[in-house]
């Protein structure tokens, strides 16, 4: 029998935080979560993949059926989290729980890696121990994918255990459960895959995995990304300035401290709007919070590399000072999901 619970009010979370953290503690700031994401990602080997509008690829780990038809298991960013939940083609979104309410966010991650759901309960709470990190609170605080029985169907959505209960997202409400399964992923080997490296315009030597992105008359052109403005930007990192130039606001800027995208195998493919093709590389986030992804675009025989916002249906580069948008640009995605286009 699943015993329900309802989601802690105000009251009660500020009661919590007086019990188990300083009221004065600040938050951790968006960077501080993104990276601890990554370190976790990469501890946990789970391979997630960047999809919108109901797609997944074709790994994509089934959670369950609703109505008759199959979900995924996915993630999304909302309010400075990042809240594992069901992708429901149907819906054409993930479905996060999250602050009492059932949230639909159309860009969203989904699992493709295999794994087993282990039960917990309030008395045998042991199998939290090999659980998968799949996501984070906007505190910072681990989140994990959890699965309950409600009316009959077996709802995907996640788990704090601060909180100690699973939280589902069901008929526009969040819903909290005190037993549930949990899911411990199988990662025998860690997965390979890009990441980024930490320069900045000291550095004379460019990492040797370094992803090239085009070339002017002074060299290579690299992916990178930067700070600013509480925002983390695609752009490209230019041989001959030795900075990360990024397009924020209505100006291009040119940063001294910035990271290089490196072993990243993948191509970029034409790009529309605010669709985001299942397999597309995550460059970074706005100062609000919302994924970035990169995105170029050829001006005058080169190869200009900025950032796709999705809300904003463009790519935005930076170039002679300015930022411009281009409804029609290249949106950059792994080899694996390119091969069939």
């Amino acid at each position: 029998m699943v015993n329900k619970v309802s989601p802690l009010s105000a009251t009660q979370m500020a009661i919590w935080r007086g019990m188990w953290a300083y009221e004065d503690e600040p938050r951790l700031s968006r960077v501080a979560r993104m990276r601890t994401m990554d370190r976790r990602d990469f501890l946990s080997g789970l391979k997630w993949v960047w999809a919108c509008n109901g797609a997944v690829p074709s790994q994509a780990l089934v959670g369950g059926k609703l109505d008759g038809q199959q979900y995924y298991i996915g993630r999304a960013h909302h309010q400075g989290s990042v809240t594992p939940g069901m992708v429901i083609p149907k819906r054409k979104a993930c479905c996060i729980a999250w602050g009492g309410d059932e949230h639909d966010k159309d860009v969203y991650e989904v699992l493709c890696s295999d794994g087993r759901f282990v039960p917990v309960s309030e008395r045998s709470t042991g199998n939290l121990l090999n659980a998968s990190s799949a996501g984070i609170s906007e505190d910072g605080e681990p989140l994990f994918i959890g699965l309950v029985q409600h009316e009959g169907k077996l709802i995907c959505g996640k788990v704090q255990r601060s909180h100690g209960v699973c939280y589902i997202g069901y008929k526009g409400r969040e819903m909290g459960f005190s037993e549930y399964q949990v899911f411990v992923g199988i990662a025998p080997t860690p997965l390979e895959s890009h990441y980024w490296v930490m320069c900045d315009d000291s550095d004379s030597d460019v990492p040797a995995a370094a992803t090239v992105a085009g070339s002017d008359t002074n060299g290579c052109l690299y992916i990178g990304r930067a700070g600013h403005r509480g925002s983390c930007t695609p752009g490209y990192i230019s041989q001959a300035t030795r900075k990360c130039h990024i397009a924020w606001g209505s100006d291009e800027h040119r940063k001294s401290r910035f990271e290089y995208l490196c072993n990243c195998r993948a191509r970029f493919v034409p790009g529309r709007e605010n669709f985001i093709p299942v397999g597309a590389v995550g460059g970074g986030y706005s100062e609000f919070g919302e994924p970035l992804f990169i995105g170029r675009v050829q001006v005058k025989n080169r190869y200009i590399v900025g950032k796709v916002q999705p809300t904003h249906k463009v790519c935005y580069i930076p170039y002679g000072g300015k930022v411009i948008a281009h409804a029609e640009y290249e949106i950059l995605v792994l080899d694996d999901y390119t091969k069939s286009s």
